[in-house]
């Protein structure tokens, strides 16, 4: 499921200090989702700004 998707890549960036500059860093949601992808985590753009937002 994409929430859990999106939570667990969420805890990983909390516990990793360079993961969380590259997100810092990241230009849009787009951007965000590469990396996420990256780390093995699949979720949409949608997604992550459903759930970011608050």
């Amino acid at each position: 499921m994409s929430k859990s998707q999106l939570t667990a890549f969420l805890a990983k960036v909390a516990a990793d200090p360079a993961l969380k500059a590259r997100v810092d860093a990241a230009a849009d949601n787009d951007a965000v989702v590469a990396i996420a992808l990256s780390e093995g985590h699949s979720f949409s753009p949608a997604t992550f700004s459903r759930f970011s937002r608050g």
